[in-house]
C-alpha cells in the first residue's frame, strides 16, 4: 500500500471542510433619500431630518445585514441635483457617474409623499457597468410624519424592507440564486 494510498482518505474530510474563497463583497453606492413631494399639504419640518436618517439606517443594513460594502460619498451636498429630486431617476447616467469607478451598483432612492400619512420609499437599482435600470423597488412608510416614536420605528423598518428589496434585486441580477437572496430580515 502506498504512501498516498494511506494519506487520501484522512486528507479528503479535510479538503472539504475548508470553505471556499469568499468573494469580495459588492460595492453599492446609495444616494441619500430626496423627496417626490405630490402632496398639496404643508409638509412636516422633521420631515428633511427623518429622511437622512433612513439614507443612513439604509447605509447601515446594505452593510451590517446584506454584506454589502457600501462606498462613502464624498458630501451629501455633492449628490444633490440643482435639477431637482428627480433628476437622478431620469438621468440614471449621471447618478453612474456621480457614483464613481468603484461601484458595482447604484441605489437612488427617494420618498414619494402623497400625504403626511401617506409615504412610500422607491429605489433604482442601477446595474454600473453598463448604466441598466435592473429593478424598481417600493416600500410603504406610512406615517413618516407623525409622532419621532412612530417615525424612529418606521425608519429602522422601512430600512429594513428596503434593504430586503435592494439585496433580492442585486443578487438577481448578479445571477446569484438561493436563500442568499433575502439577507435583511425585517
Amino acid at each position: 500500500m502506498s504512501l498516498r494510498t494511506l494519506l487520501f482518505p484522512g486528507l479528503l474530510p479535510l479538503w472539504l471542510a475548508v470553505p471556499p474563497h469568499a468573494a469580495p463583497p459588492r460595492r453599492v453606492t446609495l444616494f441619500p433619500v430626496t423627496l417626490n413631494d405630490v402632496s398639496n399639504q404643508p409638509m412636516s419640518p422633521e420631515l428633511p431630518a427623518r429622511m437622512k436618517l433612513l439614507t443612513r439606517a439604509l447605509r447601515q443594513r446594505l452593510t451590517a445585514a446584506c454584506g454589502y460594502e457600501v462606498m462613502p460619498m464624498d458630501s451629501e451636498a455633492d449628490t444633490a441635483s440643482d435639477n431637482g429630486p428627480d433628476y437622478l431617476y431620469a438621468h440614471p447616467e449621471i447618478a453612474v457617474a456621480r457614483a464613481g469607478a468603484e461601484a458595482e451598483w447604484v441605489v437612488v432612492p427617494r420618498l414619494n409623499r402623497a400625504s403626511p400619512w401617506v409615504t412610500d420609499l422607491q429605489a433604482d437599482v442601477l446595474r454600473a457597468r453598463d448604466t441598466t435600470m435592473v429593478s424598481n423597488r417600493i416600500v410603504e412608510v406610512k406615517g413618516i410624519e407623525l409622532g419621532p416614536e412612530l417615525a424612529a420605528k418606521l425608519i429602522e423598518r422601512g430600512a429594513a424592507w428596503m434593504a430586503d428589496q435592494l439585496s433580492q434585486a442585486i443578487e438577481h441580477a448578479s445571477g446569484s440564486v438561493g436563500p442568499e437572496l433575502r439577507r435583511s430580515p425585517a
